[in-house]
């Protein structure tokens, strides 16, 4: 199983999460994005929605440490995966967990036939844009007013199909 990179004891999992962990991924939720977060009903229906993929990081002791969920849409006749949130415990951060939790989606999104990987994220959460620039992310938007009055998003995405292509290049 892969594990952080802070040390070796604290291993942790990327499991499945389903509507048993609604409480748990809502606080976690809470927990990062305050009053900005998503609404307890909004996760339950993302939880219960057959398009949807949703992962928690489970540490050693078997506590929900992350969680990310996206979704498989159609968009302009293309599969995309869309990430709607990706949280880490403050305690849990730059240890490597966000980057499990959305290296496993980008598999999931992939095997399930998504060209790309589309996702909004504030233009002032700057870690989050670090790591997703270092993941191969390109920002393609500023969407003024995203999250409300005055909380603009940049849009980045990723092509999985690119992706692809430059394995089966270093393969050939």
């Amino acid at each position: 199983m892969p594990t952080a990179r802070s040390s070796p004891a604290h291993r942790i999992r990327i499991e499945e999460s389903g509507l048993s962990d609604l409480e748990r991924i809502y606080e976690l939720e809470r927990e990062c994005f305050g009053r900005n977060a998503y609404s307890k009903s909004f996760i339950r229906f993302l939880l219960t929605d057959l398009s949807t993929i949703a992962l928690k990081a489970v540490n050693d002791r078997g506590d929900v440490i992350g969680s990310v969920i996206g979704r498989v849409e159609k968009s302009s006749g293309k599969v995309i995966g869309r990430v709607y949130t990706i949280d880490v415990k403050p305690e849990h951060r730059r240890k490597g967990v966000g980057r499990m939790l959305l290296r496993k989606l980008e598999e999931e999104f992939r095997r399930m036939g998504c060209e790309k990987i589309v996702l909004e994220v504030a233009v002032d959460n700057e870690p989050a844009i670090k790591l997703y620039k270092s993941m191969g992310y390109k920002f393609t938007a500023k969407l003024k007013n995203y999250y409300g009055l005055g909380r603009d998003a940049y849009r980045a995405e990723r092509n999985l199909r690119e992706d692809f292509s430059k394995k089966a290049d270093n393969l050939a």
